[in-house]
């Protein structure tokens, strides 16, 4: 294989990495939507699932972290490309920022205790 093909590998990989984080943060937060909606909607009490609540929260905070360190290990992965004269290309449909640099979150998701 080589160098260019495994550099559109690894892309490709890391996009697929990244896009799965996104899913499971966004299916994780329709999940939290239904629970709060449904438990109002049919008035049960707040006690209720409580604790389910906390822990796909907990959860959610954990992937919100992983996420992070891909996207961090996207960047590192770059600039070895760079370096190495490897042909790095975004393997998804998103714009990159311009100057490819990272965007930092300015509030993280926190479980209520």
């Amino acid at each position: 294989m080589s160098r260019a093909a495994f550099g559109q590998e690894l892309a490709r990989r890391l996009y697929a990495t990244e896009h799965a984080l996104d899913t499971a943060l966004s299916e994780a937060a329709l999940l939290v939507s239904s629970m709060t909606v449904g438990r109002m909607d049919n008035r049960i009490s707040a006690v209720i699932g409580q604790d389910a609540l906390e822990n796909i929260l907990t959860a959610m905070n954990t992937v919100g972290a992983a996420r992070a360190a891909v996207i961090a290990a996207h960047h590192q992965m770059k600039g070895d490309a760079e370096r190495m004269r490897i042909d790095w290309r975004l393997a998804g449909p998103e714009a990159k920022p311009e100057g490819d640099q990272t965007i930092r979150p300015s509030a993280r998701l926190t479980a209520v205790a």
